[in-house]
């Protein structure tokens, strides 16, 4: 029987003695590896990237819709004009009026839109709630007690893909206090 010493181990792993270097196969199969492990990082670089466009798109189109958003209920909170309530010249239809110009479908709904920054934007006003559409219309501003606003703000993605980011609130007409 043979003895198993230290020499016997390391002939095990070094099976060509004190051969040193790689064989041919050895490299090839090392560099079919590491391209193969390139190609997939260059394509997650590529999905990386896209990701990155759909969030600064998203971000900005998010970015336009509150600050719509926002300017219409600063309008309609801060009426210039000194009026016992607020908003009447937000949603007068009078040559003065903020609305004058829009595309009013009914007595109970005004709309808009604009193009910023490449992303379409419209808004639309709604009296609210729809029960209160009998007695109340933008005719007659004084009767409206509260306005449904929504704003919407579209792009086309790189794909051709329209995407959107919608937002709304309900402005309540607020009385002056004197």
């Amino acid at each position: 029987m043979k003895k198993f010493n230290f020499r016997t181990r390391l002939k095990i792993f070094l099976p060509f003695g004190n051969a040193a270097g790689f064989t041919l196969i050895e490299v090839l199969a090392s560099m079919v590896i590491l391209s193969v492990g390139i190609l997939g990082l260059a394509s997650s670089i590529n999905s990386v990237t896209q990701f990155q466009n759909q969030s600064k798109n998203m971000t900005l189109a998010t970015m336009h819709t509150t600050s719509k958003l926002e300017e219409i209920l600063r309008k309609g909170t801060n009426e210039p004009t000194g009026g016992a309530f607020g908003y009447d010249y937000l949603v007068d239809d009078s040559t003065n009026g903020f609305l004058n110009g829009y595309a009013a479908p009914d007595d109970w709904t005004r709309s808009s839109n604009d193009v910023v920054d490449g992303f379409s934007r419209s808004w639309v006003f709604t009296i609210y709630p729809a029960s209160a559409q009998a007695t109340e219309s933008f005719v007659s501003p004084g009767t409206i007690h509260m306005v449904d606003i929504g704003v919407t703000t579209s792009w086309v993605d790189e794909n051709g893909n329209t995407k959107s980011v919608q937002s709304g609130t309900v402005m309540h007409r607020r009385q002056f206090v004197n």
